[in-house]
């Protein structure tokens, strides 16, 4: 990554800045969550009934293996919830009004509400992704937000103690969940140039949804990406990698890659969306 983007060893910037973030206002509802949550009124929701219960406790050993798929009941444990859905989960139950409360109010008021036994801290750093998406622009602004904020979104903790960073698809599914939440940001020139260096640092040449709009500078690079991107949709439509023999058709190989990572995570959103509403 370039000098400019890394911090000076020891520095707590990154972590001020992502606990600032927490702090801001300005709700912005968009048209995604608002269209999901009236097409599905919390009265016309039903209940699915489950038996199995899952507690995740990292600290521990002998703990049962979780579930394959979320269920209801173990939603806000479970390592794979989304965190769209459980940002959706906690609208459609408390409103807009849960985005102002401390983390304690909302362990507090999800242990009493959802039936689970407990909420995870990476579920925890979840919702504190998404409130910084509902509240302040430093996703779509600021890269020391950005960072946290889309590891959490890919369900990984961050870590202020050592400089992080996201990979291409990582930054892909941050970008996507975003979309779900808010369309009235535009990208800042800070953001629009670390995304550029990061497309560059992993050899990613050719951008594709939802950051086709990323431009990578391979002057020095022989790549065609006129070329690759003619042949894009139809490798995405048959879902093949081409064989690594030419500069083209590894880029294509990354290309799919990341939209596979991409795909499931769309998946995940579609698959968990019936544990907090009907079918």
């Amino acid at each position: 990554m370039a000098d400019h983007f890394r911090p000076e060893p020891g520095s707590e910037d990154a972590e001020t800045r992502f606990l600032d973030a927490l702090k801001g206002s300005g709700i912005e509802a968009t048209r995604t969550l608002q269209e999901v949550l009236d097409e599905y009124p919390e009265d016309d929701a039903t209940e699915i009934e489950e038996t199995t219960e899952y507690e995740d406790d990292r600290t521990r050993t002998d703990v049962e293996p979780a579930p394959k798929l979320p269920t209801t009941i173990n939603l806000f444990q479970h390592p794979d919830a989304h965190p769209f859905v459980l940002d959706l989960a906690l609208l459609r139950k408390y409103g807009p009004e849960w985005l102002q409360w401390e983390p304690e109010t909302i362990e507090d008021r999800v242990l009493t509400d959802f039936r689970t036994n407990s909420l995870s801290d990476l579920t925890m750093e979840k919702l504190q992704a998404v409130r910084v998406l509902h509240l302040v622009d430093g996703f779509w602004a600021d890269w020391q937000v950005f960072i946290p904020t889309a590891l959490a979104l890919n369900g990984i903790p961050a870590d202020f103690n050592v400089v992080q960073h996201t990979t291409v698809p990582q930054a892909l599914v941050a970008a996507d969940i975003a979309n779900r939440i808010r369309q009235d940001v535009e990208w800042s020139l800070e953001m629009k140039t670390f995304l550029s260096v990061l497309f560059l640092h992993e050899g990613f040449f050719c951008p594709i949804r939802p950051l086709e709009w990323v431009e990578v500078d391979s002057e020095d690079y022989d790549v065609n990406c006129e070329e690759i991107l003619s042949r894009w949709d139809e490798v995405r439509a048959d879902h093949k990698a081409p064989e690594s023999t030419t500069v083209e058709n590894e880029q294509l190989r990354r290309m799919l890659d990341a939209w596979d990572l991409l795909e499931e995570n769309r998946k995940q959103v579609d698959e968990q969306l019936p544990l907090i509403y009907h079918a």
